[in-house]
C-alpha cells in the first residue's frame, strides 16, 4: 500500500494546468475582442444614414 491517498481532480487541481490557465487567459482577452468586432460588423453593414440638407431662403 502507498501511504499517499488517493487524490480526485478538484477545481484547484485543474487550475493549476498551464492549458487551463492559457485558454481562460485566451477567453478574456478574445471575448470582448470578438463580441465588438462582430459589433463594427453590423455596424458598417448598415445602410448610411442621409443627413438632411437645410433648406435656404434667398
Amino acid at each position: 500500500m502507498s501511504d499517499t491517498p488517493d487524490r480526485s481532480t478538484t477545481w484547484a487541481d485543474t487550475l493549476r494546468r498551464p492549458w487551463t490557465a492559457l485558454v481562460a487567459a485566451a477567453a478574456v482577452v478574445l471575448g470582448p475582442a470578438a463580441s465588438t468586432a462582430s459589433a463594427l460588423m453590423q455596424a458598417n453593414a448598415a445602410p448610411l444614414r442621409q443627413t438632411p440638407t437645410p433648406h435656404r431662403r434667398l
